[in-house]
């Protein structure tokens, strides 16, 4: 298709402007043939297309045309991907922030909620009511909630019209089809102890259903050379990696839970006594902990030169100025993991994963078990042996010695194994 002149003139000088940019910010020169090699194409795509400027907005959609070009693997696109970042951060500064505009985000069509069948309606609410009244956290009356609406479900499914023709078979017919049987044990029994209290049903047939026990999974656990590989392959010249490895230094040198540090707010930081101080959304008990410099500092660096100007109290803000969601933390966290060269093996990536590796390495350094439940903020001191894993070599100072073989044994090895 042909361009005037002056187009020509602006993408050359473009790319020019470019690779010198790229050459600065990335030295290793291997990389700079993939770079060269997409801006290339995003300029064919711009010509093609009639652009006689580019635009964050020609920058996304010209990723989205290389999406559809059917490489193999990822590669290639996300090659197109760091292209267009780093244009963006070379015309725009490094503050701008790598999102997609709000008129070109394809929002999901939220979830349709399930609804309760009619005839358990009235008195299931009310058992929802009564089990907010108790203290539990909205969270948590929104999974009985769901999981209970779908064992109703599967009452209705069963031919059930009313409470009183619940009987052992129907209950344990919804038990044997449900994905989440862990769950569905302990939700029917409170919810059957609540039907019995108010008279609604004439037994409690929640205690046919059998105890089940879930093996705790072995705690993920990283090592420090682990830690400063995460922490190297974060990209803290971006508003989006300033904020990363702001969170990622909270949960790892803190043990802090990803509920509390994405509830975080500025009054809860006080910088000139380093400490951070808040209520945990988890127990609800205050919590006061000490503000290493390290994390001070990139907690600083992430509000004066990466976060946008809001008013939000919080502080760890999405790209859209609005406080991250519910679960952005672990999502950052594993996002970071993935772009280093790390073995998992069976490991998780989550933010709960650097929370247990901060309870490993106290244990590691002969912290008492009392100081370690304190610091990570938990009520139940049973809790904190789930989230550490002892050094090897801590362990063998408590090996005993083997002790000298005696009678039958001391007789069968002095035969020489014939007795």
């Amino acid at each position: 298709m042909n361009t005037n002149i002056g187009t020509n003139n602006y993408w050359h000088t473009l790319k020019c402007n470019f690779m010198d940019y790229i050459k600065i910010e990335i030295v290793n020169p291997r990389y700079h043939k993939d770079f060269s090699r997409s801006i290339d194409l995003l300029i064919e795509y711009a010509v093609a297309n009639e652009c006689a400027e580019y635009s964050p907005e020609m920058g996304y959609a010209f990723v989205e045309h290389e999406k559809a070009q059917g490489y193999r693997g990822n590669t290639s696109v996300d090659r197109r991907r760091k292209t267009i970042k780093r244009l963006n951060e070379h015309l725009y500064g490094t503050t701008f922030w790598q999102r997609i505009p709000r008129n070109l985000r394809e929002y999901r069509k939220p979830r349709t909620s399930l609804q309760c069948p009619e005839q358990f309606s009235e008195v299931f609410g009310q058992f929802l009511q009564s089990i907010s009244k108790e203290g539990l956290k909205e969270i948590t009356v929104n999974q009985y909630q769901t999981l209970c609406i779908k064992m109703l479900l599967d009452f209705e499914d069963q031919g059930v019209s009313e409470w009183g023709d619940i009987d052992a078979r129907i209950l344990t017919a919804a038990f044997s089809r449900s994905t989440n049987k862990h769950h569905f044990v302990p939700y029917a029994r409170r919810l059957f102890r609540y039907l019995m209290d108010v008279g609604v049903v004439a037994a409690d047939y929640s205690g046919i259903l059998p105890s089940l026990t879930k093996r705790k999974a072995i705690p993920s656990v990283y090592s420090e050379a682990e830690i400063q590989q995460l922490l190297d392959c974060v990209e803290t010249i971006t508003p989006q990696g300033k904020r990363d490895y702001a969170i990622i230094l909270l949960a790892v040198r803190l043990g802090l839970r990803a509920s509390d540090i994405r509830n975080l707010r500025f009054e809860n930081v006080d910088f000139d006594k380093a400490r951070v101080q808040f209520i945990q959304f988890k127990t609800s008990v205050p919590h006061q902990l000490s503000l290493p410099a390290e994390v001070a500092h990139a907690l600083r660096d992430y509000i004066d030169n990466g976060r946008e100007e809001s008013k939000e109290p919080h502080i760890f803000l999405d790209g859209y100025a609005r406080p991250v969601s519910r679960h952005a933390v672990s999502h950052m966290v594993a996002r970071n993991f993935k772009k280093t060269d790390i073995d998992f093996g069976h490991r998780h990536q989550g933010s709960n994963a650097l929370r247990m590796t901060f309870a490993s390495q106290l244990i590691a350094e002969n912290v008492p078990y009392e100081a370690v439940r304190a610091l990570l903020g938990q009520v139940d001191p049973s809790s904190t042996r789930h989230y550490v894993e002892f050094a090897i070599e801590s362990l063998r100072t408590c090996a005993l010695e083997i002790p000298p073989p005696s009678g039958r044994l001391e007789q069968y090895l002095a035969s020489g194994g014939d007795a």
